[in-house]
């Protein structure tokens, strides 16, 4: 027969396993959050590189067509305008690139080191809630067998009472 302190080192044990769980979970949620920010990163970098040919494209069309509207006769050349933009958005990209290498860098180390912590903390809570599990069960014992004794007693004291 289950007496009511072993039910009530029972919910505690569930909600210290619920707990332990939980907190694994969360853990878990975070490193996954993480990593999906730093693999979004080649997206967003992406995203960048297209923009900047784009916009490269539309400043040679503009000048395309601005080209095409000055009369023949004009001496304009848009060769040198063309080439200095070029140049402008080589010199871009490569600041661009290294920036991006840089920040793909610190995300993987940052990442890294957020893993190693994390694991850390699992490891960590795991032993803590071990532990605690641990002097639960001892504690558990002692009072099962002293509410058990207890009961006992009781029940000798009715029976011999007359």
């Amino acid at each position: 027969m289950s007496n009511p302190v072993q039910t009530a080192f029972d919910f505690q044990r569930t909600v210290l396993e619920s707990s332990q769980r939980m907190t694994k979970s969360t853990v878990d949620a975070q490193q996954t959050a993480m990593t999906a920010f730093v693999d979004s990163m080649a997206t967003v970098e992406e995203m960048g590189e297209q923009n900047a040919s784009m916009t490269q494209d539309a400043i040679h069309s503009y000048f395309d067509a601005v080209e095409e509207m000055t009369p023949e006769d004009n001496e304009m050349d848009f060769t040198e305008v063309r080439e200095l933009v070029d140049e402008q958005f080589d010199a871009y990209g490569e600041v661009s690139e290294e920036t991006w290498s840089a920040i793909h860098e610190a995300l993987d180390e940052a990442n890294a080191a957020f893993e190693e912590a994390s694991d850390e903390y699992i490891e960590a809570v795991d032993e803590g809630f071990d532990a605690y599990l641990d002097v639960h069960e001892e504690v558990e014992s002692s009072a099962v067998e002293m509410a058990e004794e207890m009961e006992s007693t009781a029940e000798d004291i009715d029976v011999s009472a007359p």
